[in-house]
């Protein structure tokens, strides 16, 4: 029997029933209704979270769609060149605003994760993508993140990674100056900064910043007292009153107890802020005073020993810097 007649498919039309089409041509369609679909969510999600009050319960839902569309290959183009590149666009534009929505839901986690898969995107100088507005500001978030979370060394690298013209950009070198003031002391500065950010963004990582300094503060203050008064340990905590301390001292002791409960298993190599486990010491404020109730294993500490742990703590933050 004679082979069945081939159909000419006039552009704009759609195929005649019973008409072959290329496989190319197939996959090329199906990821251009892809990509539709997707920027058409996209669109939903970006207005969703613009809008004031923004409902971030509805967004993470919408977010969850998209990037099953954009990050799991569903809409990877085979054949590359523009449809590629809008897609990458959107691949960028997604994980740019999900940073935001998870801070906006103080998601530390899902912040990192988007801000890694963001790199891919925001170091690879082959792609035709133009750069994207909201590159420094994603970069100095996560720097003042690394700073807040009292990763220094991790700071460091991370900063070595941008380019030199761009440190002189706002976002960018606002933790720089931050890293500064936090290795010379001078809290103050930091206090002083918190009133002045370049983005609304930053004010959360900001409030976490301040809880290091605190902590960094008050460790320095057991070591160096059994107590003093409240109203000068409030003062030199940065807090407002003794109401406040008692409500700081209160989330201190359950920080320490959970660090104290930590996976024995758990990553201990001591660092310029995590020192060997040397036992708990209490704080408690009665009588007007702060007082640091030691352990015994805390008052039996040997200083040498724990001079030797802080010294190889410093070298392994200075290799990681160097």
């Amino acid at each position: 029997s004679d082979p069945p007649p081939q159909h000419k498919i006039r552009p704009g039309r759609r195929p005649p029933a019973g008409a072959r089409c290329s496989p190319l041509t197939a996959i090329v369609g199906r990821a251009m209704g892809s990509y539709d679909k997707a920027k058409g969510l996209y669109d939903a999600f970006k207005t969703a979270f613009e809008a004031e009050p923004c409902d971030v319960s509805k967004c993470e839902q919408q977010l969850s769609q998209l990037k099953v569309l954009v990050l799991t290959g569903a809409l990877t183009s085979k054949a590359g060149g523009p449809e590629a590149a809008k897609e990458q666009l959107l691949a960028r534009d997604t994980l740019e605003l999900a940073c935001f929505l998870a801070i906006r839901r103080r998601d530390i986690s899902g912040f990192e994760r988007h801000v890694a898969q963001l790199k891919m995107y925001y170091g690879d100088s082959s792609s035709n993508l133009q750069p994207s507005a909201q590159k420094h500001l994603v970069q100095g978030l996560y720097l003042l993140h690394l700073l807040a979370s009292d990763r220094i060394g991790e700071f460091h690298t991370e900063l070595e990674l941008i380019p030199f013209d761009d440190l002189e950009n706002t976002y960018i070198k606002q933790p720089i100056l931050l890293e500064r003031f936090l290795m010379e002391g001078n809290y103050a500065k930091i206090l002083e900064a918190q009133k002045d950010v370049p983005s609304t963004y930053y004010t959360f990582f900001m409030e976490r910043l301040l809880e290091t300094v605190r902590q960094k503060v008050g460790a320095s203050l057991e070591r160096s007292y059994d107590h003093l008064p409240a109203e000068h340990a409030a003062k030199m905590l940065i807090l407002s009153n003794v109401a406040h301390l008692q409500e700081f001292v209160v989330k201190e002791n359950e920080r320490k107890a959970r660090e104290e409960s930590d996976d024995p298993m758990a990553d201990m190599t001591p660092s310029l802020t995590r020192r060997m486990p040397i036992g708990l010491v209490k704080w408690e404020v009665k009588e007007g005073k702060l007082h640091f109730v030691k352990s015994a294993e805390k008052r039996m500490e040997i200083p040498a020993l724990d001079l030797m742990v802080n010294t190889i703590g410093y070298a392994t933050d200075l290799e990681r810097i160097v």
